[in-house]
């Protein structure tokens, strides 16, 4: 450092003179008491004097680093491009947050508070890419680069300056909250990200000359399933790329099937060999317990769903795990003690206490063209033997069609319709629904409480925008298959009264044991609790189970690919403006 430099230098001229004087052995005992003391005060003078021109040095360049910066900052409000070096930064609003709150002095040039902080960053970014991030997003080559040759123009320094603030910042905030904003990418994930000021974290940072590691080790997502996504992930990254047969894509492979594509199947599911080509009861055998594990059908058949998931490859299961850990980052970091989690994708419902799972069922989800919506919301209140009021959607698409074709059997199944005007209800067959479009439909359609309900015996009302609630079905069949998106969006349980003895016992309601009978009296009755649970409606295709394990399932929704494309091109994008040459020049467009 300068200071250093000038010391040293000071250093020696006060030695050489000292050495001068005290080399003369002539000299009396008082005379040469009075020549050192001389010098060292001579000594001490110099040094003062150095460290004075010392600190005037470092001001200077400390004032011209300011001005660079307020300079650059300037020409971002003038509508200049936000480059440095030929590298885009990523957020240059936060960033000028950051040096206006300073008086646009710098953080990591030497003498600023963080300049001990930088080879920190550095490890830091080497080490989100076991997180999926990609490190030249985060300028590493050019940071590195810049910070050896220890730059002494003012061009390179405020590049070093700005780069590693960049770099900061934004790691923080996708640490935090996602490289990816959700609602860029998928309309039906509601939840809103988590909230993060990354320049007040950096300023606290500079502030207290805190390591920026551990402040930026804090932001990932502390759930014990993300971090089992990061140890599966490492795992497959470890495991040596095998050559591996793929099967071609073709009709159903089915037992009884025989040829080319049944010998691929073979060497897929059980390896190098010398096989029959016919699809024999082993090769079901193998093909079930594959179909199982993946949450599949397992009917032994193989279409295009179990291919797709018999073909994936280990750069693909990479992909599925950095979509997913992407989708932890979106979540809150704080969950509550007590909350409901659905993962649409597995199709289960989980219940939590004291962050431990204590309840688990299978449910059914949204259809992929009536998507199931990802939000949070509290479950507030519990209905039995409910009426199912019909949504205008699926009152106009799905059942106007059905009244037009027969009403009288719509009747049957206890739909009745309020007309305009009117305050009452009646039997859809009652009225005329030939005339009836969907642009002049004008009804209030509902079905009443009975075994046919869509709704069952029981719903769990949590109130949102999406009309989406959790409910019995009287479907109980469709519980039997592995991929179960059959729902128009609402979420259908295979254990309702698990869930409402659960709701209840754990407030001692009074009703918590008498919630089968109060159902089999066929009364509608609602019942209020007095604390509402949390409930969040997630989708994670890669996850962790209760022994700890990473499973898979498909993606029902189209959902990662897109997800992937977009964390990829983001890189890319960023990676897009040149390297940097060899003056370090700043661009202001």
């Amino acid at each position: 450092m300068i200071v250093t430099g000038w010391s040293r230098w000071c250093g020696r001229r006060s030695a050489k003179a000292s050495g001068v004087h005290e080399c003369d052995q002539q000299a009396g005992f008082r005379g040469r008491c009075r020549m050192q003391g001389n010098t060292r005060i001579l000594r001490s003078g110099a040094l003062l004097a150095c460290f004075m021109l010392c600190c005037v040095a470092v001001a200077r360049a400390q004032l011209a680093d300011a001005e660079a910066i307020r300079a650059y900052l300037e020409g971002l409000d003038a509508g200049a491009e936000p480059v440095v070096s030929g590298r885009r930064l990523e957020r240059p609003e936060v960033l000028s947050q950051v040096y206006r709150s300073r008086d646009h002095a710098p953080v990591w040039l030497p003498e600023a508070p963080l300049e001990e902080a930088v080879p920190g960053l550095l490890a830091a970014i080497d080490e989100s890419a076991s997180h999926g991030f990609v490190p030249a997003r985060y300028h590493r080559a050019d940071i590195e680069q810049l910070w050896a040759a220890q730059p002494t123009d003012l061009p390179r320094r405020l590049a070093l300056e700005l780069l590693l603030t960049d770099a900061f910042l934004t790691q923080a905030l996708h640490r935090s909250r996602g490289v990816v904003a959700p609602p860029d990418l998928d309309e039906n994930w509601r939840l809103p990200p988590t909230e993060l000021d990354a320049a007040a974290l950096l300023q606290v940072a500079a502030r207290e000359g805190h390591s920026v590691h551990p402040v930026l080790q804090s932001l990932w997502p502390t759930s014990a399933d993300y971090a089992l996504l990061l140890k599966r992930r490492a795992e497959i990254l470890s495991m040596e790329a095998a050559e591996s047969v793929s099967v071609s894509p073709g009709p159903l492979l089915r037992p009884g099937d025989s040829g080319e594509r049944v010998l691929q199947l073979k060497r897929r599911l059980l390896g190098p060999g010398d096989y029959t080509p016919e699809y024999d009861a082993g090769l079901r055998r193998e093909v079930i317990a594959f179909q199982l594990a993946a949450g599949l059908d397992a009917d032994g058949v193989v279409g295009a769903n179990t291919l797709e998931v018999l073909n994936a490859s280990r750069v693909s299961w990479i992909d599925r795990i950095d979509a997913n850990l992407e989708r932890w980052r979106w979540l809150p970091r704080e969950m509550p003690e007590t909350y409901l989690r659905v993962n649409i994708a597995a199709y289960t419902l989980r219940a939590f206490e004291q962050g431990e799972p204590t309840l688990s069922m299978n449910v059914i989800v949204g259809k992929p063209y009536r998507r199931t919506p990802v939000f949070a919301e509290t479950l507030k209140y519990m209905v039995l033997n409910p009426y199912w009021n019909v949504p205008f959607s699926i009152a106009t698409r799905d059942k106007l069609p059905l009244l037009q074709a027969d009403a009288v059997a719509e009747a049957e199944k206890g739909f009745e319709v309020r007309p305009p005007a009117k305050d009452v209800f009646v039997p859809v067959d009652a009225i005329d629904w030939t005339p009836v479009t969907r642009r002049s439909f004008n009804y209030l359609l509902r079905q009443k409480p009975g075994p046919e309900n869509a709704l069952g015996n029981i719903k769990f009302m949590m109130p949102n925008p999406y009309a989406v609630s959790l409910h019995d079905t009287p479907s109980r069949e469709l519980f039997a298959r592995q991929e179960r998106s059959f729902s128009s969006g609402c979420i259908r349980l295979e254990q309702p009264l698990e869930l409402a003895r659960w709701l209840l016992s754990r407030e001692a309601h009074p009703q918590a044991e008498r919630i089968e009978a109060l159902m089999l009296a066929r009364e509608t009755l609602t019942i209020n609790l007095k604390r509402p649970v949390p409930t969040y409606l997630v989708y994670l295709t890669a996850f962790a189970t209760d022994t700890g394990e990473i499973a898979f399932r498909r993606d029902i929704y189209s959902r990662d690919a897109v997800l992937v494309e977009a964390l990829r091109a983001s890189a890319a994008k960023s990676a897009e403006a040149t390297a940097l040459d060899n003056n370090g020049t700043v661009s202001a467009s």
